[in-house]
Parts: structure tokens; sequence; C-alpha cells
């Protein structure tokens, strides 16, 4: 018995170790890729690049990616809602908010998602595969809906708009077509202890999926507006199809848990791809950099809010209490 406790010890000591190390081996690639990168182009030539940026374009830039992370919250809200998990906008903004932020700096593989499903677990006292099945529906869709536009982007941008338009056009009938079979299709009978009611809990759900990823499509095509946006503000000429398949190539990269929040990656990926559309190596870094700080003033912008929203209702409810009170 006292062998199998030391062994169980050593088990779990080792993991933390192991995740100790890994977490260091990420902060070294992380320096060390962001050194190179800069070391290749050059502070200078970051620099000049950075500051001929056209900074109104930058600031329409900052509100779009505002509106498409709301958007992406709103997603996550009419996915948590069916599966019943009743949250107050306030708390569902902050735990996305505070998931995408630490997702930024953490040296973890999982990034902030975890902190949303404990979060959400918690606050709203839901059942954790209730909130996780949310979030992994919720990534699913979005990078689904990347696919998509990516493969269209690919398509109209290397001078085969007859596949473009073909997948187009598919795309929109089996859209349709799910719209009407879905409601009608059969839905599997099973007990409400299944395992499968953990991956689909009803038919609601299935709708619901369905919807987010047919929004997920409006929000990607945002998302690609913005960082195209940022990329003319930094003098980059390529066209939104070029946009749209560097960035889902970008995203399968940073899939890859190498980096603390893909820095690093990131900008070399975009440095290498819009190279290749005649853009300056400095100005596809400078947009892989821009994107970071983009998303990261967003979420920043988010959390305020929700930060000064609660103040204002928190004085209104107490002024309220004092007035009933006299």
């Amino acid at each position: 018995m006292g062998i199998d406790e030391n062994e169980g010890a050593s088990e779990q000591g080792g993991g933390f170790l192991q995740g100790r190390a890994f977490a260091l081996i990420r902060v070294i690639v992380t320096a060390a890729i962001v050194a190179g990168l800069i070391f290749k182009l050059s502070p200078d030539e970051l620099r000049d690049t950075a500051g001929d940026a056209d900074p109104w374009m930058l600031l329409a830039a900052t509100g779009l990616m505002i509106i498409v992370q709301g958007l992406v919250a709103v997603k996550w809200m009419l996915l948590l809602r069916a599966r019943d998990v009743a949250s107050p906008w306030p708390l569902l903004l902050r735990c996305y908010c505070v998931g995408n932020l630490l997702s930024t700096v953490l040296p973890t593989a999982v990034g902030g998602d975890v902190y949303r499903v404990y979060r959400m677990q918690r606050e709203a006292n839901a059942r954790a595969a209730d909130v996780t099945m949310s979030v992994l529906y919720e990534r699913a869709t979005g990078y689904g809906a990347m696919t998509c536009i990516g493969a269209l982007g690919a398509a109209f941008h290397f001078d085969q708009p007859a596949i473009g338009l073909l997948a187009l056009l598919g795309g929109v009938a089996a859209a349709a077509l799910l719209a009407v079979l879905l409601p009608r299709m059969p839905f599997p009978a099973v007990r409400d202890d299944h395992f499968l009611r953990n991956l689909l809990a009803h038919r609601r759900e299935l709708m619901a999926v369905y919807q987010a990823a047919v929004f997920s499509l409006l929000i990607q095509a945002l998302y690609i507006s913005t960082i195209a946006l940022s990329g003319r503000a930094l003098g980059i000429d390529v066209s939104w199809w070029y946009w749209a398949f560097a960035t889902w190539v970008v995203a399968l990269a940073l899939l890859l848990p190498v980096t603390l929040g893909g820095l690093g990656v990131r900008e070399s990926s975009y440095s290498a791809l819009l190279g290749r559309a005649g853009a300056a190596a400095a100005q596809g870094a400078a947009a892989g950099f821009a994107l970071a700080v983009l998303v990261t003033v967003a979420n920043a912008a988010g959390l305020l809010a929700v930060e000064a929203y609660e103040r204002i209702a928190g004085r209104r409810r107490l002024a309220q209490r004092l007035r009933a009170e006299t």
C-alpha cells in the first residue's frame, strides 16, 4: 500500500515538474523566435513600418475587433443557453475576456478555455460537461468557418474562381438543406444519464450548433476584414481573399502550443505568407504583432466595460436601498 502511495506521489510530482518544464520550454522558444525575427528584420525596419502606419485605420481596426469579440461572446451565450446554462451577460463577458487575455500570456497548452469552464461552472452553478461542450462547440464552429473561408480565399486568389464559386454555391445549398432537415430528422432517444447526452444534449442544442456555425461565417469574415484593415494601415496591399487564405494558414499554425499565445509563430507566418504576395517581411511581421495587440486591446476594453457597468449598477442599487430605508 505504501509503495502505491509513493508511486502516486511520484507520478503527481513528475506531472507537475513536466508541466513546469513544458512551460519553461515555451517561454524559451517564444523568446528565441521573437529575438530571431527581430534580428532578421532589424529593429529599425520594424520601427519604420510601425511609424508609417495609418493611425485612423488602426483605430477603425480596433473598433472592428471589439465588435468581433463581442459577437463571439454572443455566440457562446447562445450555446450556453442551449444547455440551459443561465448566465448574466457581465459574468459571461468577463469569463470570455479574461480567458482570452490569459491565453495571450500564460505558458500553458490549454490557454484560457480552462478558466472559462471553471469560472462559468462555479459562478453559474452549471455542470462542467455543459460548459465544456459549449466552449468546444464555440471553438469548433469558429475553426470550421475559418477553414471554409480560407479555402475560398485560396480558390479565388490563386485564379480558380470556378472552383470557388462552385464551393460557395454548394455551401449555401448545404446550409439551406440542413436548415430544413435538422428540425425534422429523428433525434437519438437515449436515457438522460447516457454519455451521448454530454456530447449533444437534445435537438435544441443541435440547432444551436448549426446556427453558431452559420453565425461563425459572419464573425470570421469580419475578423479577416479586421486583419486586412490593419494590414492596409501598415501599407500592405493584398486582396481580401489572400488575407483569408493567410489567416487560415496562420490559425492552423497557432494550434501547435509551442509559444506564448502564438507569439513569434504568428508574426513569422504572416511575414512569410505576405512576403509571397509582394509585401515586405517587416510589414508581415508587423501585421502579426498588430493582430495580437488588437485582440488584447479588444478584450481588455470588454473587461473594463464590464467593470464599469457593475460599478455603476452597484451604486444604483445602493442608492435605491438608501432611498427605500429613508
